[in-house]
């Protein structure tokens, strides 16, 4: 008993500052990220998966949905690390979105159609075995940034195979823009909340179709 009771306080506590009125004051929320950075040293995964969920729904799920899969277009689905569209969108016109965590950002790869539309489905798909974009892939010099698996290499290109908590973080620090629009940045979150939003986030892809019960703030 004792220990859910402290589960539950840490996930209320999480997500406080979220349902707080509008007099929620500075000094309120300097004693909540400092009570939040002693919870992580002690928290579990699990649970901070769940006070991450909780964070999605109050600040994510508007754009995403609470499926993680994007409203029909309106913003990126979540569920896949990124979708062929927006793969051949940055292979043919390059990527700036993450100068702060990857300053080199990319240029333009492949112009001609057919060869970049072959990797960005090659990306999109995973990387499967067999495909004949991973030739491609190599020769084109993905891999040189991307990695030869495409998990990345710190601090000169991003994980495209899936999300991670460093890719993630980019995304929040630096924004985005794609081929369905531009995502702002989102510099408030403390690294903890980042931490246990891109736990939550790498659920989605792991579980196409998780479920989200519905909060409420009723008191």
């Amino acid at each position: 008993m004792k220990k859910l009771v402290s589960t539950l306080l840490c996930i209320f506590m999480a997500a406080f500052p979220l349902f707080a009125k509008e007099g929620f004051s500075l000094e309120d929320e300097k004693r909540y990220l400092k009570t939040l950075e002693s919870i992580m040293k002690k928290i579990d995964k699990k649970h901070l998966t769940e006070m991450g969920r909780a964070l999605y729904i109050r600040k994510c799920a508007f754009c995403h949905g609470k499926d993680g899969r994007g409203r029909n277009g309106f913003a990126a689905d979540l569920t896949r690390r990124i979708s062929q569209e927006s793969a051949k969108y940055t292979i043919q016109n390059g990527g700036h979105n993450f100068k702060k965590s990857f300053p080199g950002s990319m240029p333009p790869m492949v112009p001609e159609p057919s060869r970049a539309e072959v990797i960005a489905d090659y990306v999109a798909k995973g990387f499967p075995n067999g495909h004949p974009g991973k030739t491609i892939f190599v020769k084109a010099y993905c891999a040189r940034c991307h990695g030869t698996d495409g998990r990345g290499i710190r601090f000169r290109a991003p994980n495209i195979r899936h999300f991670d908590t460093s890719t993630i973080a980019a995304v929040l620090r630096n924004g985005k823009k794609g081929v369905i629009g531009r995502m702002p940045a989102y510099t408030h979150f403390s690294a903890s909340q980042v931490t246990m939003l891109s736990y939550f986030i790498m659920t989605l892809s792991e579980r196409p179709a998780v479920k989200i019960r519905k909060i409420t703030t009723d008191r």
